[in-house]
């Protein structure tokens, strides 16, 4: 059963831990968008925090955000971002009904959202997933230092060249740590990563999506525009109401 007292309380803590966070680093908290990350999560959760005032979404599972999709469009202004690993069969869904692709980890997907984008007359705002802690079991290019890969600076040019689909920004998800202080350099180095884009290649990229429940206040310290809540604000994830 929901608890919405319980998700106000969170949400409040995580308001109140952005402002320090954003008063540390000598930055505005508006230049930080807190995204509520809703997998496994029911319609009722995203209503409640619609309601509470959140616009932006994060969903991992395609099948089954269409379920709840009528939820995320009952406040015009809301916007849905897909930020998990997309197979390429269901890309056709993220095209349809998502606002933001955030973890674009690969060539082939870019081509395939940029053929179903110029279908539809559409350009997606699109985010590079950078696996900055060179972990196997992750998706996205691989960076085991602060050297950046000539592969991925070739991957990056095509994909800046697809007309249908807008880089706006870099996402990672570093190594899951208790202690945020650890992610500190991974943070670091994709702030690093987007200023050469944009020096050397031509980028524009405006946007950091980086911290979750574990590490939100450090990415927050080292620039991240985008935070992604989910545990923190709406508790564990509830892996039977997975799609």
């Amino acid at each position: 059963m929901l608890d919405t007292s319980i998700i106000l309380a969170n949400l409040k803590t995580i308001r109140e831990n952005i402002n320090s966070a954003a008063i540390k680093s000598g930055r505005d908290e508006s230049a930080v968008r807190l995204m509520a990350v809703t997998k496994t999560k029911p319609a009722e959760t995203v209503k409640c925090l619609l309601s509470a005032g959140i616009r932006c979404f994060g969903e991992n599972y395609p099948d089954e955000t269409v379920e709840k999709i009528s939820a995320f469009r009952e406040v015009p202004d809301a916007r849905l971002a897909m930020i998990g690993h997309l197979q390429s069969r269901k890309a056709k869904i993220v095209a349809d009904h998502f606002d933001e692709f955030q973890s674009l980890d690969r060539l082939e997907i870019a081509e395939k959202m940029e053929s179903l984008c110029a279908e539809r007359n559409r350009i997606m705002p699109v985010m590079i997933e950078c696996n900055v802690g060179d972990e196997a079991s992750k998706s996205g290019w691989h960076f085991a230092d602060d050297f950046i890969p000539d592969q991925f600076l070739a991957d990056f040019e095509k994909i800046r060249k697809l007309p249908h689909l807008d880089i706006m920004g870099l996402m990672i998800l570093p190594p899951y740590a208790e202690d945020g202080e650890i992610n500190r350099k991974y943070f670091i180095r994709t702030r690093n990563i987007a200023a050469y884009l944009n020096q050397h290649c031509g980028a524009h990229i405006t946007e950091l999506s980086m911290g979750t429940s574990s590490d939100y206040t450090v990415a927050i310290e080292e620039g991240a525009t985008i935070i992604r809540i989910g545990t923190a604000l709406v508790g564990p994830r509830d892996y039977k109401n997975k799609a």
